[in-house]
């Protein structure tokens, strides 16, 4: 009676079978509906910028309230259950792609140690835990870092984002990447500008492939 079992976007009350999110609200988030296209909106978002193989979203974050609070649960209140739970819904979501079938590795984009000390998680990390179930793929934590907070890269030009990239980035295992297909996970891609700046340090690495998965984008 205190502490009611309520859906964390609508309110409503869920039963034990329902995961946080009642049903009627996890069938009506908004998706993204263009992942079977190797162009679709959000990869173009990349185009000139970085080589990615592909790009994926679960869900539309522009006007959606409920996918608001999702990600704000995640990210900021420590639902770890809920960040899992989001990791298995997009493994599920790429697993249907045809895409997807040659990733073999999978990488969280990094916070820097501070910050995830202060979280006492990387929302990324509990992506991967659930997307990497599903998929059955090995996740190489720490095999990107974070060195430093870095400014922002929308203000900057192409040869500028890139120097910042490598002050900000860094790889501590190369061997671990090399020649592999690597899936980057990110909760929420807005300007790509992070994306852009991990993969400009990934892409070069001997013979790696880089695509990109996010649960939800601002396109």
């Amino acid at each position: 009676m205190l502490f009611p079992n309520l859906c964390i976007c609508c309110d409503g009350y869920i039963s034990h079978q329902e995961n946080q999110v009642c049903d009627l609200c996890m069938y009506t988030l908004p998706k993204y509906e263009e992942n079977e296209f190797k162009d679709n909106s959000l990869a173009r978002k990349f185009w000139g910028r970085v080589r990615l193989e592909n790009v994926a979203a679960q869900y539309k974050l522009t006007g959606s309230s409920a996918v608001k609070s999702i990600i704000h649960q995640i990210k900021y209140r420590g639902n770890t259950d809920l960040g899992i739970a989001m990791g298995e819904v997009l493994g599920a979501t790429l697993m249907k792609s045809t895409l997807f079938t040659d990733v073999n590795l999978l990488v969280p984009v990094p916070l820097h140690p501070k910050k995830e000390r202060l979280r006492g998680y990387n929302q990324c990390d509990l992506l991967l835990t659930g997307l990497g179930a599903v998929m059955n793929l090995p996740i190489a934590k720490n095999k990107l870092i974070r060195k430093k907070h870095n400014s922002t890269q929308t203000k900057k030009n192409r040869y500028e984002r890139y120097i910042n990239s490598k002050e900000v980035f860094c790889i501590t295992d190369i061997e671990a990447l090399q020649n592999k297909h690597v899936l980057i996970v990110d909760d929420v891609i807005t300007t790509g500008a992070t994306i852009e700046a991990c993969a400009s340090v990934l892409l070069d690495v001997d013979g790696l492939k880089l695509s990109v998965a996010t649960l939800a984008t601002g396109i």
